[in-house]
């Protein structure tokens, strides 16, 4: 089915990613690859509502949405992708299955983090079904149930997550190599502007085993159920195609909609074997560390 899905590829010039990259078609307010999967339209589909990517705009975002739909081309899933950039507008929150939060700027936080408690109830219902919420990066901050600027000034958040969020006077950058609970690697690269400290009770979104983290005690991220937290960049979802398979198949089962294929290695071999490479980069730059303090 690899072979297909790159074929098709081939023929339509990548047309669906580079739409993605410039945000669409402004006249166009969904993208689907219904068709191609399927062979018609009016199909049931898996949902994702892209949220603020005006404003959540920074470290290659856009390339986790284009993971998501090239992760449902390559598991035969009907997909329509929705974007969102009014912050004044109150969303159907009844129509995703996955709504996510591309990385953007910490000065964000507060005007979408009011956007969204405006609008507490209906995700309270969304998560509540099983939907995915997903934060990357300083996005999320609205998730947070606040964050203390540097100028002595709190920005509330929704608390969807027990965490707060504390601005750094100076940037903290590095690779990143994250552990989850069920043991996916996840890897890429933080460019930390805030300590995030969990709760008591707040499972992180994994371990480090590599990278600073929320704040250099070794775990990174926050999740709940559906909702996630991390501050893993990359872009995210693209190099880490099991993660996002992970997330398709979960709110696939929420949409209804069966996989039509499984996940051929051979799709992401390239991934695989650049996060080899990352992975020996980074063990490199800990044996380098210890070194010296063994001699």
């Amino acid at each position: 089915m690899g072979h297909m899905v790159t074929e098709y590829y081939k023929m339509d010039q990548f047309d669906k990613l580079n739409r993605i990259r410039n945000k669409f078609d402004r006249k166009t307010e969904t993208l689907t690859n219904a068709s191609e999967v399927t062979g018609e339209s009016g199909f049931r589909c898996l949902h994702i509502l892209w949220l603020y990517p005006d404003v959540l705009n920074i470290h290659g975002g856009r390339g986790d949405v284009m993971a998501l739909l090239h992760m449902c081309d390559l598991l035969n899933i009907p997909v329509e992708i929705r974007r969102s950039d009014n912050l004044r507008a109150d969303e159907d929150w009844n129509w995703p299955h996955i709504v996510y939060m591309t990385a953007g700027e910490l000065k964000c936080a507060d005007k979408v983090s009011q956007a969204l408690i405006r609008q507490e109830e209906d995700i309270r219902r969304f998560i509540s079904r099983g939907g995915f919420l997903i934060a990357n990066g300083s996005s999320g901050a609205a998730l947070a149930k606040s964050t203390e600027m540097l100028d002595g000034s709190v920005v509330k958040g929704t608390g969807l997550l027990d965490m707060t969020w504390k601005e750094r006077d100076s940037v903290w950058g590095d690779d990143i190599w994250v552990r989850t609970e069920d043991g996916l690697d996840v890897i890429g690269n933080q460019i930390q502007v805030a300590d995030v400290t969990l709760g008591d009770g707040q499972k992180p979104f994994g371990t480090i085993v590599y990278g600073r983290g929320n704040h250099g005690t070794g775990d990174e991220g926050a999740v709940s159920g559906s909702v996630i937290y991390t501050g893993v960049l990359g872009p995210l979802l693209t190099k880490n195609p099991r993660l996002t398979a992970n997330i398709v198949r979960g709110a696939a089962v929420l949409a209804q909609v069966e996989p039509g294929h499984d996940l051929d290695p051979a799709d992401i071999d390239i991934e695989d074997k650049s996060a080899e490479y990352i992975k020996a980069f980074m063990k490199a730059k800990t044996d380098s560390k210890k070194a010296p303090e063994e001699a």
